[in-house]
């Protein structure tokens, strides 16, 4: 028998690479109950899932490097996060950001700046944060404003960590301008487009993370590919591009379609939630759709970040690997979570998942800078 202090939930990180077993190996941690204690001894550790070496985890897998590998979870002492900022916690001993941090109250002061940009005729309500190092994007989930249990916490940890960030209510949401009706992916994406133009163009950023929840992972998709010198890194938080078409309609019953069809728009309950859905949004989700085009068929480079929860109750968990497939990009790590839902916010960890991937970004893009600086001439 196992001997510990306590359960912990499972973290398991799977790297772009591998083949057919991944999708094999994943099929079996779905189908799989597994219930860890802590303990020092690895005996226990099926060799499939045992760790990699220690410099492997601190560097988040570097490109080329394939396997699967399951973490632990210890939680944080309340009084370090609060004290020493800069310092490493979580759950496999990530070293810090390497950017400096403020003094803990004299960052909390520093105030949101609210606003409203013209795009294309109407009103983006955005919140923007201003701080150093690149702004944290956030792009919120279907039917949600950018006050959402995420977006809050994101923004509270970009403002005690002296991190930009910025926040915008989607087209047809929110305060921003416009009908819901004619909401879309694409017209969400060209507003985020004119955002980050907007943050360069003004306030000088020249560097953005974008975080995308749900349908805002799809979205950051596109606007990545249309604004790749401004990009340094992508993090997907339940990221489900293409599930209108894939996913919803082929679910929706005859009736519901045909009043989708006749009205423009319709009610439906998915995975016990309400959501409105369009025909704007099913017409324009069909032509952005980017997981139908083969592997490393997204144009994308810059590190990406996943995190899916195995007990998702609206995408399959699949999708993420689906995801890493297409993106060109070798630099991409998916972070599955032992029974987490689809939201990924009833626990504090699974903020603190978010904030450790911006941070592994961030290490990989100055360590690619370094290199770049040590290949150039003298």
């Amino acid at each position: 028998m196992l001997r510990g202090r306590g359960a912990f939930r499972t973290r398991a990180f799977f790297v772009k690479g591998g083949g057919e077993g991944k999708m094999k190996l994943l099929k079996q941690l779905l189908a799989t109950t597994l219930v860890f204690h802590l303990s020092t001894s690895s005996a226990f550790t099926p060799s499939c899932l045992k760790p990699p070496g220690k410099h492997l985890v601190q560097n988040a897998l570097p490109r080329g490097q394939r396997g699967v590998s399951v973490q632990k979870s210890s939680r944080p002492n309340i009084h370090t996060l609060r004290g020493n900022l800069e310092s490493s916690v979580g759950w496999i001993g990530r070293p810090g950001s390497s950017m400096q941090v403020p003094e803990p109250r004299m960052a909390e002061m520093r105030m949101s700046q609210l606003g409203k940009i013209d795009i294309d005729g109407a009103q983006i309500q955005y919140d923007y944060l201003p701080g150093d190092g690149p702004v944290i994007f956030y792009l919120p989930a279907l039917n949600q404003t950018r006050h959402g249990a995420k977006a809050n916490a994101v923004k509270t940890w970009c403002r005690r960590n002296g991190r930009s960030f910025l926040v915008a209510d989607y087209y047809g949401t929110g305060k921003s301008d416009g009908e819901y009706s004619d909401a879309t992916i694409t017209r969400w994406a060209k507003d985020a487009a004119a955002l980050i133009d907007w943050l360069k163009k003004e306030h000088d950023h020249d560097g953005v993370i974008m975080v995308g929840a749900g349908v805002g992972g799809w979205v950051m998709l596109h606007t990545a590919q249309w604004r790749k010198d401004s990009i340094v890194g992508l993090v997907g938080v339940a990221a489900d591009p293409d599930f209108t078409e894939t996913l919803v309609w082929p679910a929706l019953e005859d009736s519901v379609k045909q009043e989708i069809e006749n009205k423009g728009l319709a009610v439906i309950t998915w995975a016990g939630k309400p959501y409105t859905v369009t025909k704007a949004l099913f017409d324009d989700g069909r032509k952005m759709q980017v997981l139908n085009k083969g592997p490393n068929s997204i144009p994308i480079t810059c590190p990406v970040r996943l995190i899916q929860g195995l007990g998702d109750e609206e995408i399959p968990p699949e999708r993420a690997l689906e995801l890493s497939d297409c993106l060109l990009s070798r630099d991409v790590v998916i972070t599955y979570v032992k029974y987490g839902k689809h939201a990924l916010e009833d626990y504090e960890d699974d903020f603190r998942r978010i904030y450790f991937a911006v941070e592994d970004i961030e290490r990989q893009v100055v360590r690619q800078n370094w290199l770049r600086n040590m290949n150039r001439p003298v």
